[in-house]
């Protein structure tokens, strides 16, 4: 990577970049290759093509448009990494992602690895705005994949009978005294939602609008406690707290608790089995068991702008990936400050839907975003599995109504 000094374009973009990349690699320092070959759900994908998924990224929308006289790594690359790209081409069936025991790992690190210095070559060569802006979708695209790593390995190392820790972190301090970390709105207000800055967004956060917003307050995140408390009262035999999709989703599925808890007392975590602690935030809740607990505690699930608006008074600090916690934390006590960003996606009523004027991405990466707009709701705030500098206020992430594999939980609403 020395050549990088040698660029002339955005230098930031590119440390940016190069440190991306290097982030991601880090995140398999304590797996092996058979780790990484593992595909225990339809929607958990290896380790192994995550790595080639963000590398074929890089260059199929940089290398192979722009950078003359390159060559491709291998012919078969673009059907085995491509996600959903049909304006590409054809693509691996997603189930089908862990049947790829070949290529080796070793030969997806070398794919990487030349990627990465004829990327390079491309912007020593060529430094128009085009080129740098994909290249910075590139890299938030890449960041997205570091979280749905964690969130995969997880899944795949509990489904492992041995449940082996990913991480060798000692468990999470227990505390015992629940500090408030609520926020109130007290009067009627007009906002803007949507990112209005110049700087990077998605194209499913634009264009920025005008809301207006009821006085409400917010809860903190519900914590394990509380959700045992729901247990204990019936919540999962409770017919009446629960949408009709959801009831029939969690009887067909034998859904009692939340996922990973292996009983009332243990949960998995990337850092191993550990005693569940009360005072935690609840974690892996889908969308329909977060409505059922609204309706049992009498209040609802805040909306997509109620949350951006409390977002964008907020510093972005909290319980990011970069601090390799790699669990929830209690904010009310651990990190002593009011803060809505980091620590667990924060599911909302809102629909994934488009904002009034909306325009998608243009050519192959219309499919990025605009054609996921459908039957999924909106989650914010970023995770402990989040890097820091990938997050703001109006960022939407997404989710069908029944995952909760993701690192997510819950706050509520209550009017005033």
């Amino acid at each position: 990577m020395d050549g990088a000094q040698k660029i002339i374009c955005d230098k930031g973009m590119i440390n940016k970049f190069l440190v991306t990349r290097d982030n991601t690699v880090s995140l398999t320092n304590n797996l092996y290759p058979e780790d990484m070959v593992i595909q225990t759900e339809d929607y958990v994908s290896p380790t192994k093509w995550h790595l080639g998924h963000t590398t074929w990224f890089f260059e199929n929308f940089l290398l192979v448009p722009f950078l003359k006289n390159y060559k491709i790594f291998s012919d078969d690359f673009n059907y085995i990494f491509n996600s959903y790209y049909n304006s590409v081409g054809t693509f691996n069936a997603r189930n089908k992602r862990g049947f790829l025991n070949r290529p080796f790992l070793d030969e997806v690190m070398e794919y990487r690895k030349y990627v990465d210095e004829n990327l390079l070559e491309l912007f020593r060569k060529n430094q128009r705005a085009s080129r740098k802006s994909l290249l910075e979708i590139g890299i938030n695209h890449e960041q997205q994949h570091q979280e749905l790593i964690l969130m995969d390995i997880k899944n795949i190392f509990f489904s492992n009978p041995l449940k082996p820790r990913y991480n060798k972190k000692s468990s999470i301090k227990n505390e015992t005294n629940f500090t408030k970390n609520s926020f109130i709105l007290n009067n009627k207000k007009e906002i803007e939602y949507g990112w209005s800055k110049n700087t990077f967004c998605y194209d499913n956060e634009l264009p920025s609008n005008t809301s207006h917003l009821e006085p409400f307050a917010l809860t903190n995140y519900v914590t394990n406690l509380e959700w045992k408390e729901f247990i204990r009262d019936g919540g999962y035999n409770s017919h009446q707290f629960w949408l009709s999709d959801g009831w029939d989703y969690i009887n067909r599925n034998n859904i009692s608790k939340p996922e990973y808890w292996l009983d009332k007392n243990y949960y998995f975590t990337l850092n191993g089995v550990q005693k569940i602690q009360d005072s935690l935030p609840v974690c892996h809740i889908s969308f329909y068991e977060a409505c059922a607990y609204a309706k049992y505690k009498k209040l609802r699930l805040p909306t997509e702008i109620e949350i951006e608006y409390f977002l964008s008074k907020s510093k972005i600090k909290g319980n990011f990936l970069d601090k390799k916690e790699y669990q929830e934390i209690d904010y009310c006590n651990s990190s002593n400050f009011k803060s809505l960003y980091g620590n667990l996606w924060m599911w909302t009523s809102s629909n994934y839907v488009p904002y009034k004027n909306y325009k998608s991405y243009e050519n192959n990466l219309m499919e990025y975003n605009s054609k996921f707009m459908c039957n999924q709701f909106v989650l914010k705030g970023g995770s402990f599995g989040t890097p820091q500098n990938h997050i703001r206020s109006s960022y939407r992430n997404f989710y069908y109504p029944y995952n909760r594999w993701q690192f997510c939980g819950l706050r509520l609403v209550s009017e005033l």
